[in-house]
């Protein structure tokens, strides 16, 4: 898979039989035009390998052929008029182009990437959606960036298709979640993506969900909890996942008491992105008693990272993507065939 597709230019080579249909083509009555055209083939098919194959200016080829840069700018256009180069875009099979653009266009996304219709367990539709994440990242990450990780499975499942990352900062930006898989928390997701990076890491040492503000404020004096907490404010990229505000759809509302996870019920809890709690129209929902109890970067800093990309797929997933869509916290959104017909039908 890549992303964005690629583009493929094709210089014809005109052997033999190529050339003699070519000329057959552009035969000109006498003999002096029909060495004047296969010089113009010559001349025309060097200009395009030199262009659209090695990357060389028009200044360049000028120079090379001993004509204007005018000229070679004419020739590059005959090329292409006359067949000797074919530009071709290629189309990912796992990805469904057209859906893709319908999404970003309804939703108002910088991009959107919807993975085609997938059958097999959800560890594998999960999989096929972390691969596509793991291309964007290759593809876009620089190594000036500053690139904040969230946490969740599908985030995971993208490390296993990450290689090599340029040499950018990593950042954990939400604390350790509990899960009953030990290699599955958000430490050693940073930890993966630092080890493809080979740039500078700041993790986060500290539970997500603590159990009062004051113990919260308490873990974040600490000089190295402190440190990692002011890289939220210069974060350029982060890649977050979306949990469906269910008992078994987020490990945000597993990890609160039943009171207070009751009480977000009851206030329109659909979705939650960073610790951020969402309703259905995007806003974050303030319940008694949740204020400060999480250590993670704010909804707003999050707003203030340039370029946010969210992964989350199915069905039983579409209400939070939703949710986080209206939020206007997410500007990439890489997701399933399914659940992008529920967003573009909602």
């Amino acid at each position: 898979m890549t992303w964005p597709p690629p583009v493929e230019v094709v210089v014809e080579p005109f052997d033999a039989a190529g050339r003699a249909a070519y000329e057959e083509r552009m035969q000109p009555p006498d003999r002096s035009e029909a060495h004047a055209t296969r010089l113009h083939v010559v001349t025309t098919v060097l200009a395009a390998r030199r262009y659209f194959l090695d990357g060389a200016s028009k200044s360049e080829i000028a120079q090379e052929l001993g004509i204007s840069r005018f000229k070679v700018a004419r020739l590059l256009d005959a090329a292409r008029r006359e067949g000797i180069v074919r530009i071709e875009i290629g189309t990912p099979s796992e990805i469904d182009v057209t859906l893709s653009g319908e999404l970003a266009v309804r939703h108002g996304l910088r991009d959107a990437i919807v993975v085609r219709a997938i059958d097999g367990p959800d560890g594998y539709k999960r999989d096929q959606l972390g691969r596509a994440c793991a291309e964007l990242l290759t593809q876009t990450l620089e190594p000036s960036d500053v690139l904040g990780i969230s946490w969740g499975r599908t985030l995971h499942s993208m490390v296993g298709h990450l290689s090599k990352l340029p040499g950018c900062t990593v950042v954990q930006i939400v604390g350790g979640v509990p899960t009953l898989e030990l290699d599955l928390n958000s430490m050693e997701l940073v930890r993966r993506v630092a080890d493809c990076a080979g740039g500078p890491v700041f993790p986060l040492h500290v539970p997500l969900v603590v159990d009062s503000p004051e113990m919260a404020a308490a873990l974040r004096s600490d000089p190295h909890v402190r440190k990692t907490v002011a890289m939220f404010d210069r974060l350029t990229k982060a890649v977050v996942g979306i949990g469906a505000w269910t008992a078994s759809g987020s490990t945000v509302r597993a990890a609160l008491p039943e009171e207070l996870a009751s009480q977000l019920d009851a206030a329109g809890a659909i979705a939650e992105v960073c610790s951020t709690v969402l309703d259905a129209s995007g806003s974050a929902i303030r319940a008694d008693g949740l204020p400060g109890r999480f250590i993670a970067i704010s909804s707003e800093q999050l707003r203030a990272v340039p370029d946010v990309v969210a992964i989350a797929g199915g069905a039983a997933k579409a209400a939070a993507i939703l949710a986080a869509l209206r939020s206007g916290l997410i500007h990439r959104l890489i997701t399933d065939e399914e659940a992008a017909r529920l967003l573009l039908a909602a």
